[in-house]
């Protein structure tokens, strides 16, 4: 992949990096974080020139994050049809369009920024709230990726991957095992509250 990306940005430039940035944020499973960071090495621009290009990347990341976005969105709404709009649903929703919008801006660095953009739809957030607070962390992070790599080498663009990938799959495990774990409670509460219903009405 690695060979691969170093010849694609060598030929198609800046253009190559919009287009690998537009991949991944439409939940495809793809390295942008690489392309970043190669483009960075490759093209030794001005530092201004490379802020520039950060921002431009980070809009057109954050316009594609709309996808999984309006998936989410969409998801919502047929599971309101299915199961009905209960209040612990109605809570949950609440409850992130209060506190975790800016979970939608700190997840960016992550490799769980993608599912946060599904939770974000199935949460109602307003489609201009989400557009910002993914603006916000995405900016940041794409400028500062330019500029590791500008002032690295393959090895240690490499070398930064394989610590990223790490704590991708560490974080990644963590949200996964803490969703296993809440739907498990859940579940085991669910079934206490059915059972109490069911000696309430033999009684």
């Amino acid at each position: 992949m690695l060979e691969f990306a170093f010849t694609f940005l060598e030929r198609c430039g800046v253009w190559g990096l919009f287009g690998a940035t537009a991949i991944e944020a439409s939940s495809l499973p793809f390295p942008g974080a690489l392309f970043v960071l190669l483009y960075g090495f490759i093209m030794q621009v001005s530092a201004w020139k490379l802020v520039l290009i950060g921002l431009m990347n980070s809009l057109i990341f954050s316009v594609f994050t709309l996808i999984p976005y309006a998936i989410g969105y969409k998801l919502e709404s047929f599971s309101s049809k299915k199961m009905g709009d209960t209040k612990k649903i109605k809570k949950a929703q609440e409850w992130f369009r209060k506190y975790g919008e800016w979970s939608i801006t700190l997840s960016r660095p992550l490799s769980v920024g993608n599912y946060v953009s599904y939770i974000a739809g199935l949460s109602k957030i307003r489609p201009i709230r989400f557009f910002f607070f993914t603006l916000l962390g995405a900016f940041p992070w794409n400028t500062a990726l330019l500029f590791i790599g500008r002032s690295s080498s393959v090895e240690g663009i490499q070398k930064l991957l394989k610590t990223m990938g790490k704590f991708g799959t560490i974080t990644g495990s963590v949200v996964i095992v803490a969703a296993l774990v809440w739907i498990i409670i859940w579940w085991y509460r669910k079934k206490n509250q059915s059972q109490k219903e069911e000696n309430k009405s033999g009684l």
